[in-house]
């Protein structure tokens, strides 16, 4: 194992001892505050700090400019919610460490998240708090959840996917399973949001996503091709639409919620048009005696499903939850995306 995220530790430490007196003794009667959002100020952030807000949760607004955070800490306070600011430098472990103490939870919006969740995590573990983030790329939730190890010895719950994308479909495979009563010998899912905006951070996470090509597993080895091998049309939410294998988050949630050794996550044809804001997912799973069984979930605008998705998410990790890595539908179960959205779900063409 390497030594560097004990050596990350023991420099995180070092920083957050230096903070004033008066912080440390508050942290030693509790909280300071109930969850740190990460990326508080972007279009993802606001909404997921609306939704806090709502659950009645303190809250630590972070970000790297103070300015924007503070805008959206006076409109929180202003109606009643707990809050304050840091800035942070995802480079700095002393910026981490003094941010993260005395938070219950770090939930996380800042991607790319292959290339920015590593130090956040890391700190994460070395102060021992949980940690929730959105990612929807197969990279960042794989190897989240090759942390749980770590995560266990740390006695730190980590979560991933808890957004719409990986959540969504993982609720509809999880019911899938449930229903056919066995392991599926191959499970397909996609997903479409809907979205009023997109982000700069999202537009950028897509992008670098899309570079690793087309993923899939068959046989239960993982296979790379050329992005755009494997499109095919589906038809969900009453739309026909032009879809392609992507190395989406979707791929690995799927994968561990059915069992399947054969598993494909789809993706919107980028060049393809895209109308309306409400946000879908469709899952379908093959039996070992070929039957098939297929789901869809409809749920509102994108952003505002992630939200509120997050938003439960964190909130259930601070009640309690197990230390690990866990993806959200492991360790909430199939109703945790319906229970926050009230998305409606129908198998087979009929309500769920």
């Amino acid at each position: 194992m390497s030594k560097a995220p004990l050596v990350l530790g023991v420099m995180m430490w070092e920083k957050a001892m230096s903070i004033d007196r008066s912080t440390a003794d508050s942290v030693g009667s509790g909280h300071v505050r109930d969850v740190l959002l990460l990326g508080a100020a972007g279009n993802s952030g606001r909404a997921i700090a609306a939704e806090l807000a709502a659950h009645g949760l303190s809250l630590r607004l972070a970000g790297r400019r103070r300015g924007p955070l503070e805008d959206l800490a006076r409109a929180l306070t202003a109606g009643g919610t707990k809050a304050d600011v840091r800035t942070i430098d995802l480079g700095d472990a002393g910026s981490l460490a003094e941010a993260f103490l005395g938070v219950g939870v770090v939930l996380s919006t800042v991607g790319p998240f292959a290339r920015q969740a590593t130090p956040v995590i890391e700190a994460c573990l070395a102060l021992g708090v949980s940690y929730v983030d959105i990612a929807n790329e197969w990279l960042a939730v794989r190897g989240l959840l090759d942390r749980d190890e770590q995560a266990r010895a740390h006695q730190v719950t980590l979560v991933t996917g808890a957004g719409f994308g990986p959540a969504a479909t993982e609720t509809l495979v999880l019911r899938l399973v449930e229903h056919m009563g066995v392991v599926p010998v191959r499970v397909r899912v996609a997903a479409a949001a809907g979205v009023a905006s997109q982000g700069e951070g999202v537009r950028q996470t897509v992008q670098e996503a899309l570079g690793e090509g087309a993923i899939t597993y068959r046989d239960g080895q993982v296979i790379r091709e050329t992005l755009g091998s494997g499109a095919t049309t589906l038809t969900f939410g009453g739309v026909e639409r032009q879809v392609l294998p992507g190395p989406v988050g979707d791929l690995e949630t799927a994968r561990l919620a059915s069992g399947a050794a054969n598993v494909v996550a789809y993706i919107p044809n980028p060049t393809a048009h895209r109308g309306g804001l409400d946000s879908w997912t469709w899952a379908e799973a093959v039996g070992p005696d070929g039957r098939t069984v297929t789901a869809e979930l409809r749920a509102g605008e994108g952003v505002q499903a992630t939200a509120a998705i997050a938003a439960e998410t964190a909130r259930r990790v601070l009640a309690g939850a197990a230390p690990g890595a866990w993806t959200a539908g492991q360790l909430f179960g199939a109703a945790l995306v319906t229970d926050a959205t009230n998305a409606q779900v129908t198998m087979n063409q009929e309500p769920a």
